[in-house]
């Protein structure tokens, strides 16, 4: 079991610093929602509090933490704003997939600091040449690249003579690329997840890892990396997922906070007040047994995720995954519909974290039927297509 961050002075630190990203990501909601990306504001936000390099080795010179940690750095700022966890989670989570790029690499990207994006859906052709690969394609829902400096893309690779493909990832500059920016979404509109295509390029050997390598080795494989790493010995991919539930949890608990703060103000045409009634009260009783749920299933994902030496089937962890989101996504949903069409104004927090919910739970990793579906075929012993 890894370690649990025992420096509680670092640990409030970091969360000042996701609650400062937070806020000023609320407090340019609506101007994000309408230009599709937060602002640099926020960018600048994370990087100053230093959440987006929180995921690398110690020897790079930056704390190690714990899977609560990292949760609960999401959660608050998914508390105040959505779009700006999503771009937290991912900009200190894409450095796990650098810790497996070859150590003269490592130190490239790590000692550059900039910002890193991904989009692992396998959506590239490649030509294996002399001393690399070349690259074609489009890739969609590039969360956070609007602001990074280095991207990895995914591709399927056949080998020659493996008896199955290897899903590959091929590491870059962004400026490698052509962004296209196309984002315009129902939710997660700050999130800024455009596209970016890629013609005829030319990516060393050396800028490519591999996913199947990544799940068998369960650990960075190429250098030597200290113990202490987070993603040291861990199931490499719900790991990589653990920021989706834990920003959905912050969420809800905003959900509930306004639906009683907004119950309370509300007057119902024969004059009574909402937050006497029963109705609206056992409203709030059930969307806190939600949430007590989804905290409680949290913790055991995260418990699960701590103690795994393999023993765990990866549809378990997507089964408990999508029912936190599912959860959260109700929570959100149930407080709108009973509050009326108040709720709805455009850029409440209500409306937006509605909207954010939605979009979260349409992920490829968090589909609430897919992971149902995955995690009851487990439970008879049936193979399922659950990574995590």
């Amino acid at each position: 079991m890894k370690a649990q961050l025992s420096d509680e002075k670092l640990y409030n630190e970091l969360m000042e610093s996701a609650k400062r990203v937070g806020i000023i990501a609320e407090q340019e909601a609506v101007e994000a929602d309408d230009n599709a990306t937060v602002s640099q504001n926020v960018a600048d936000a994370i990087v100053e509090g230093g959440l987006n390099r929180l995921i690398m080795p110690k020897e790079y010179g930056f704390p190690q933490i714990d899977f609560n940690t990292f949760a609960d750095i999401v959660r608050t700022v998914g508390y105040h704003n959505l779009s700006a966890a999503w771009l937290t989670y991912f900009y200190a989570l894409h450095n796990s997939w650098v810790a497996f790029l070859p150590k003269h690499r490592m130190d490239e990207i790590y000692d550059d600091g900039g910002l890193l994006a991904d989009i692992f859906a396998p959506m590239g052709k490649v030509e294996k040449v002399e001393g690399g690969f070349i690259l074609n394609g489009r890739w969609n829902f590039v969360s956070g690249v609007n602001y990074s400096e280095w991207i990895s893309v995914g591709a399927t690779y056949y080998a020659e003579g493996a008896e199955v493909p290897d899903r590959i990832g091929l590491c870059m500059r962004v400026s490698d690329l052509e962004v296209i920016e196309n984002w315009d979404s129902l939710g997660l509109r700050g999130s800024g997840s455009n596209s970016v295509a890629a013609k005829d390029l030319f990516v060393p050997d050396d800028m490519v890892i591999s996913f199947n390598e990544m799940m068998m080795n369960r650990k960075p494989y190429k250098p030597q990396i200290d113990e202490d790493y987070l993603y040291y010995n861990v199931s490499f991919f719900p790991a990589f997922y653990v920021g989706f539930p834990a920003m959905a949890i912050g969420a809800a608990e905003r959900a509930i906070e306004e639906f009683i703060a907004r119950t309370k103000k509300r007057q119902r045409f024969d004059g009574t007040n909402e937050g006497e009634s029963p109705k609206s009260q056992r409203v709030a009783a059930e969307m806190t047994l939600k949430l007590k749920s989804a905290k409680g299933l949290m913790k055991e994902y995260i418990e699960m995720l701590e103690s795994d030496q393999g023993q765990y089937d990866p549809a378990e962890y997507n089964g408990i995954r999508v029912h936190i989101i599912k959860n959260c996504l109700d929570i959100a949903n149930r407080a709108v519909a009973t509050l009326g069409a108040s709720a709805l104004a455009k850029g409440q927090p209500l409306e937006m974290i509605l909207r954010d919910l939605m979009a979260i739970s349409t992920h490829v990793t968090s589909l609430y039927e897919d992971g149902i579906d995955n995690y009851g075929k487990s439970l008879f012993g049936v193979q399922s297509m659950a990574m995590g």
